[in-house]
């Protein structure tokens, strides 16, 4: 079980930790250490992995409720902006150099309107565009109805259409 989900749950956690690798690896490892003590417990209601995300879920929410908030600001910002102008970094060697810094760029740019949304958005986008639950599975994530997690995607993706409109 660990071995064959232990990647999703630690990406997912790592996405909602806003690329924080030490409080991710945390998480994923305690999340994984409720897992190991409640295993016994699983009654099968639902799925294995929608399980598992629920855990990793409360734990990722736990972590960053005992976490003070980053505001975004130009210090944020900026890095992004440097390497848009090309001042910071150069550009990958492999293939070609221009649309490999365009995919970063844009990869950065969506990673920091992620980072903006507010947390069930967040966790709702994620966990159907980038692990491929269903709004059923989400709804028993983040312990909601699936009306609801169709409403947190729907504005997440239309906050997301907004922030990403200088790449259409």
């Amino acid at each position: 079980l660990f071995a064959r989900h232990f990647v999703r749950t630690y990406r997912f956690a790592l996405r909602m930790l806003d690329h924080d690798e030490q409080l991710a690896e945390d998480v994923a490892q305690e999340a994984w250490i409720k897992v190991w003590r409640a295993l016994l417990d699983f009654r099968g209601d639902s799925a294995v992995q929608t399980w598992l995300f629920s855990v990793v879920t409360r734990q990722a929410y736990d972590a960053r409720r005992r976490r003070r908030p980053l505001a975004v600001d130009d210090e944020i910002l900026e890095p992004l902006a440097q390497r848009r102008r090309g001042i910071d970094g150069e550009p990958s060697a492999q293939g070609d150099p221009e649309r490999s810094a365009m995919a970063g760029e844009l990869w950065q740019t969506l990673t920091v309107a992620l980072g903006e949304l507010p947390w069930r958005q967040r966790a709702s986008w994620q966990l159907y565009e980038l692990e491929g639950l269903s709004d059923d599975e989400i709804a028993q994530v983040l312990d909601t109805t699936p009306g609801s997690v169709r409403g947190q995607l729907h504005r997440a993706r239309r906050t997301l259409a907004i922030r990403m409109e200088q790449w259409r």
